[in-house]
């Protein structure tokens, strides 16, 4: 692992920069239960950057409490409800329905959406100095977890720099991970704030064994528990897939000003130049064709956008009662897919503004359109919000959006050549439409959505893409409750679906809650935090999941679910650093082993973990 960490730095430092074809959606967010400062805190400010879409930016405090530091792991957080293939660092989706697009070509949205980041999932830190933090957890069924993040400050440049890495050997036959994600950013602008820049570079790295599920899950839900579970028969023996993403940005902005120091808006340029290579191999026939497959795939992607706005990049958003901020522009696409000697070019316009009236009213649209591709011509994304604020301090608000998406698939989906899949075809254009209610007072949130999905292109129980001829409807009520009295806490993350017309398949319920009591010894300067987290999510045909494309795929011949998931952690906090014990699937012994959250890929049996977190700096 040592060799695997210090091989990792080096890349970090000296790589090549480049930028990912594919779209994630998620990222690695934190809870922010920023309810028992630290009085050791230096207050430090972050903001989720977006890239060409770019907004003012909306900071917040950076937690330095103790309550969601046993969540080390995305998929654990409370606010994440994932079905996983049972290890850390592997592919997983969301439960919860949801669907996003952003502009230009799009190869494949990857099944890894809280580990691969991308521009808009970086952090843009407000500090007086440097803040650092670094954690680590190890698994007694060899599972590693490191974690630094470090910022500073100095002379007008903030430096900013995280990694994220997972080193897990599994506890099946050929289901090994080994995951690093990375992250560099520079900003800097000048004194007289004419002109700034922000240089960034993001790097996601995969290398796992993948073993397609469980041959036989009755054979292993009625086991003996005293037999090894490599000794289980699994889909692909020998299979690996590894994925290597490379993201370099540069974005150069110009604030003009005129006479008396007038201000006529921001000029600014975006430019991302990038890289993306993944392969597959199984050195003997998977289960899903008669002859083996090492197929490779490399892709090459540059965008250019030049924008007006009234706002600059970096600019915080305005506490005034009235404002108006507009911004627009014209952004050229291009991908180059090598494995198969393709290009493709594309030309959008953009523009999005908020707008805010009489302190109380905020008004945001946005959209984009392509006006010439060679691959999704005539593509629409448009989306506008009316949110009514009650009262901003307590985070009080009530408000509608609506999104509308007008696109081609992926273009996996269209075309693909590869050793045991290959198709072409054309589809009609996909048209998602959603609408959502929502309320929000401090962190509590309730939402009603509704989707309308009209020629959905999946990929089918036969590995074949379809076009949804049903067009179906799609109901979410959410709520995320997260009550503190005391020392006593919990958060609850609660869902309802339902969907018409068999189109994409969700739990009817899916839910997590988390419980804790907080103890605290030495005149509070040792605390003691004992809780336990809970999931659960009614039966479904969940997802089946394809190693060699990297994809989810819909199914209904396996159900899965009605199965409650527990975890009891234990944490001490002592200054900055942060203990904790976590012990995970308590429950599994007792129910039976129906324990998946995907078909074929049962989840860990019972492991412990235990880790540290400690900010050096603040």
């Amino acid at each position: 692992m040592r060799t695997s960490v210090t091989r990792f730095l080096a890349i970090f430092l000296l790589s090549a920069s480049t930028y990912p074809v594919f779209a994630q959606y998620h990222t690695l967010h934190e809870i922010d239960s920023v309810m028992d400062m630290s009085p050791y805190h230096l207050p430090t400010y972050y903001a989720y950057l977006n890239f060409i879409e770019f907004m003012p930016l909306n900071f917040k405090p950076i937690d330095t409490g103790m309550i969601a530091t046993h969540l080390y792991e995305p998929v654990l957080r409370t606010e994440n409800i994932y079905q996983n293939l049972g290890i850390t660092g592997q592919a997983h989706q969301s439960m919860i329905f949801d669907y996003q697009r952003d502009m230009g070509f799009l190869y494949q949205s990857l099944s890894y959406p809280l580990y691969f980041k991308k521009q808009s999932d970086l952090k843009y830190y407000k500090l007086q100095t440097t803040y650092s933090r670094a954690a680590y957890t190890f698994g007694f069924l060899k599972n590693n977890t490191i974690f630094a993040e470090f910022t500073r400050y100095m002379r007008g440049i903030t430096v900013a720099a995280n990694i994220y890495a997972t080193f897990n050997e599994g506890v099946f036959l050929n289901q090994t991970t080994r995951n690093i994600c990375g992250d560099f950013l520079l900003h800097y602008e000048l004194p007289s704030a004419i002109y700034g820049f922000r240089a960034s570079y993001i790097i996601n790295h995969l290398n796992n064994r993948e073993n397609g599920g469980l041959l036989d899950k009755e054979l292993y839900q009625n086991r003996d528990t005293t037999v090894d579970n490599r000794l289980f028969g699994v889909r692909s023996e020998r299979a690996t897939s590894k994925i290597t993403i490379h993201d370099f940005a540069l974005q150069n902005y110009v604030n003009i000003r005129g006479n008396e120091n007038r201000y006529f808006g921001t000029i600014t340029h975006d430019f991302q130049l990038g890289q993306s290579k993944m392969q597959h191999q199984d050195t003997i026939p998977p289960y899903y064709f008669n002859k083996p497959t090492n197929d490779s795939i490399r892709m090459i992607m540059v965008k250019n956008a030049i924008q007006w706005s009234n706002f600059s990049p970096f600019q915080e958003v305005s506490s005034k009662s009235n404002f108006f901020h507009i911004a627009g522009g014209l952004l050229h696409d291009y991908a180059d897919l090598r494995y198969v000697n393709t290009s493709f070019n594309a030309l959008y316009l953009f523009a999005r503004t908020h707008i805010r009236l009489f302190n109380v009213m905020d008004i945001t649209a946005q959209v984009s359109y392509s006006v010439v591709s060679d691959y999704g011509n005539n593509d629409l994304a448009a989306k506008a919000s009316i949110f009514w604020t009650i009262n901003r301090e307590k985070e009080h608000k009530v408000g509608l959006y609506a999104n509308y998406y007008r696109n081609d698939p992926e273009y996996i989906m269209k075309h693909t050549v590869s050793n045991n899949f290959q198709w072409g075809g054309l589809f009609f254009k996909q048209n998602i439409v959603q609408f959502n209610a929502l309320w929000n007072y401090q962190k509590y949130n309730f939402s009603v959505s509704y989707y309308y999905l009209d020629n959905l292109v999946y990929l089918s129980e036969e590995l074949r893409p379809i076009q949804n001829e049903n067009n179906g409807n799609l109901i979410q009520v959410s709520t995320f409750i997260p009550f503190r009295y005391k020392n006593f806490g919990t958060m609850a993350n609660l869902n309802v679906q339902y969907c018409t017309k068999n189109v994409v398949n969700v739990p009817l319920f899916a839910g997590k809650l988390s419980v804790f009591y907080i103890i605290e010894l030495l005149k509070k300067q040792l605390k003691i935090q004992v809780g336990t987290d809970l999931m659960y999510n009614t039966t479904y045909y969940a997802d089946a999941y394809l190693p060699a494309l990297h994809k989810f795929y819909y199914q209904e011949s396996q159900s899965i679910g009605n199965f409650i998931f527990m975890d009891a952690n234990l944490t001490v906090k002592i200054e900055r650093i942060n203990f904790f014990c976590r012990i995970g699937n308590i429950l599994a012994p007792l129910m039976g082993y129906r324990n998946f959250t995907t078909p074929n890929y049962p989840a860990n049996d019972f492991s412990i973990s235990i880790g540290i977190s400690w900010r050096f700096f603040d």
